[in-house]
């Protein structure tokens, strides 16, 4: 039996970006064993949920590779295990790709700039995706729909997070972004809230992160004084966030990094757009909620 390739792969981006190149991760895993150098969410994610052999940190890479004089003609030692490097980056660098293409056998990049593909109205996963394979992929093909590896001691963590908040099985609400642009007003996230637990019967946790800071106290007073809702009292690291949303019973949030790593956990995903393209931006599997100026009517 032949060994299966090495295969290093580097990667930028948000946690929304890093979510979106999961499909192409997965692609490439299944031909050999996958390296990713990404930015900190890859990091934060780790080689076990992206199901990769490894992931390592991208900038310190970078600074050595675009550092005047620091690269050997014949290519760091670090590069040569590899037979394939693959760039999922949305800027193409010239520059980079000139650095690069000496060290390993095949470098692959994306087909076309970014700002073009968006043009063409299609989802955000397909341009790294494609760039995997090096082909268009089937509308139905499974690659589409890759999630994250959580396992059963990762599933206890969330149980337990849960069990400590006194909350169980919750509609989790991500109320933020990354871009105020992108946020439904939260009055709408208070009246689903109330919804769920009025209507439903269900226990709902509001949890945010470092976009949310600024407005911290806002949050917390919209949904101060729900029966049945807990907002976070400290935001969560992002395993401790998957943790929790894989023993939740359904996710609701704008266009964020969050909602794509709600939608990859595999649990029911709403999401609301209204300043961005779904069809580009949406979670790989979710619910599209009405444009923000719909959301009362």
């Amino acid at each position: 039996m032949s060994e299966r390739p090495s295969i290093l792969v580097l990667a930028a981006g948000s946690l929304g970006d890093c979510v979106l190149t999961l499909p192409a991760l997965r692609a490439l895993q299944a031909m050999g064993e996958v390296t990713v150098a990404g930015t900190s969410p890859f990091q934060a994610l780790g080689s076990e949920l992206l199901g990769v052999a490894k992931v390592l940190p991208l900038d310190p890479l970078l600074q050595v590779l675009l550092s005047k004089g620091a690269v050997d003609p014949c290519g760091p030692a670090f590069f040569r295990p590899y037979s394939d490097l693959y760039l999922l980056f949305k800027e193409k660098d010239g520059k980079l790709e000139g650095i690069l293409r000496p060290m390993v056998p095949r470098l692959h990049s994306p087909g076309k700039p970014f700002a073009e593909f968006l043009k063409e109205g299609r989802w955000a996963a397909e341009y790294w995706l494609e760039t995997a394979v090096g082909r268009a992929v089937p509308y139905d093909s499974p690659l589409r729909h890759a999630k994250l590896a959580v396992g059963e001691t990762l599933k206890e963590r969330g149980r337990g997070i849960l069990q400590d908040l006194k909350v169980e099985s919750p509609l989790v609400i991500h109320p933020g972004s990354g871009s105020v642009e992108k946020n439904a007003p939260l009055p709408f996230f208070r009246n689903a809230a109330e919804k769920a637990c009025g209507e439903s019967g269900k226990q709902v946790l509001v949890v945010w992160g470092e976009a949310e800071e600024g407005y911290l106290a806002t949050v917390r007073e919209i949904f101060a004084g729900l029966p049945g809702v807990t907002v976070l009292p400290k935001s969560l690291p992002l395993k401790d966030l998957v943790a929790v949303l894989s023993v939740s019973s359904a996710y609701l949030g704008n266009d964020s990094g969050v909602t794509q790593l709600a939608s990859a956990v595999g649990i029911r995903t709403f999401a609301v757009f209204g300043a961005t393209d779904s069809r580009i931006w949406g979670p790989q599997e979710a619910v599209i909620l009405a444009a923000m100026k719909n959301l009362y009517k």
